[in-house]
């Protein structure tokens, strides 16, 4: 006889197996940005995706990419005090394609 496991519990597995996020997380980092990242970063970038603990931090241009850059470290350890240890332990930075809204 087989033992039935919860299938909420299997699927956290799996998606952590796969570095992806717990879907929570991710839409906490989505909706709150703006409060998240702070000023001058939540009006200036947005996320763009969570994979094993990376953040992806869309930009609009190479100026803003540059001068985030500088400030990398202290962005993460700003998401650490605001969503708990290892939901973001780093970011990478990218300039977005040109899209209305960032």
């Amino acid at each position: 006889m087989s033992r039935l496991e919860p299938v909420g519990g299997f699927l956290d597995r799996v998606l952590r197996g796969l570095g992806l996020p717990d879907p929570v997380d991710l839409e906490r980092i989505v909706g709150e940005w703006a409060d998240l990242a702070g000023e001058p970063w939540g009006s200036r970038s947005r996320p763009g995706g969570l994979k094993g603990g990376e953040l992806l931090v869309e930009v609009p241009d190479g100026s803003i990419a540059t001068l985030l850059s500088y400030q990398r470290s202290a962005l993460v350890e700003r998401l650490e005090q605001r969503l708990g240890a290892r939901v973001v332990t780093s970011v990478r930075i990218r300039v977005a394609r040109s899209r209305k809204g960032l």
